[in-house]
């Protein structure tokens, strides 16, 4: 999986159904949601008030991406024409709806006869590629957050390296400290050699934890072209150091 592929599997998943006082139903993104998921579904309204009829169109094209594999920006544009015309409402009532939830689209329809794309003056037509121009622009939105936020994602299985188990308790920051030999080796990771000192003394040393997270704020160090630094929730991990660790990992 690319982090594109993983970026867009996150925010398909985030969309979730909710009910009105009056029993109609809606989709949102989950309260958990990270900010680029709001900036990203933001982007796609295109200038739109938020409103259900486009949440659904963004949901649909995600979902169609996801049933078609896509794994790059590119990727995602090239399909977008096919995908416009897998969602074109089959239903004249269907993309009727689609207009008059927003007025504003009838624009869709003009830009589709600037750029030549109707074939016959019909009505029908002319609904059907305004309709299918405003599904690619929702794609091509979506595309470009997508690519911009998939350096920043977390993925657990190329992003992160099991250090040493919780199982270790409290000999953790000992554990970890008692592999530097030399204040050169604590120089590399960034890390204070007081501080390592301090923490190869032992759990018993009244400074042992405060130099502890001393060393797991600071430290940061470069192998084979990443960045690293340490991470503890229990077990200590190493994580890349460019991206942003999800709430719970």
């Amino acid at each position: 999986m690319t982090r594109f592929s993983l970026a867009l599997s996150q925010l398909l998943s985030s969309f979730k159904k909710s009910s009105r006082d009056d029993g109609s139903e809606f989709l949102k993104l989950s309260s958990d949601s990270p900010q680029w998921m709001s900036e990203c579904v933001m982007a796609a309204h295109d200038g739109e008030l938020p409103n259900d009829s486009r949440y659904q169109l963004i949901r649909d094209c995600l979902e169609a991406l996801s049933d078609e594999g896509v794994e790059s920006q590119e990727e995602a544009l090239d399909a977008s024409r096919d995908i416009s015309l897998d969602l074109l409402p089959i239903s004249n009532g269907g993309i009727l709806q689609w207009f008059s939830d927003m007025p504003c689209r009838l624009g869709d329809c003009d830009e589709a006869l600037s750029q030549e794309r109707v074939s016959e003056l019909t009505t029908y037509e002319i609904l059907s590629e305004g309709f299918r121009l405003a599904a690619e622009e929702v794609i091509s939105s979506l595309a470009d957050s997508l690519e911009d936020a998939a350096d920043s994602l977390f993925d657990p299985d190329t992003d992160c390296e099991l250090l040493l188990s919780d199982s270790h308790g409290i000999y953790i920051p000992k554990l970890w400290c008692d592999e530097l030999s030399s204040e050169e080796e604590a120089e590399r990771l960034s890390v204070s050699w007081d501080s390592v000192l301090v923490c190869q003394s032992g759990p018993d040393e009244e400074f042992y934890w405060d130099a502890w997270q001393e060393i797991l704020d600071s430290a940061e160090w470069e192998e084979d072209g990443v960045e690293w630094r340490l991470h503890q929730s229990g077990d200590l991990w190493r994580v890349r150091a460019d991206v942003e660790i999800p709430e719970g990992f």
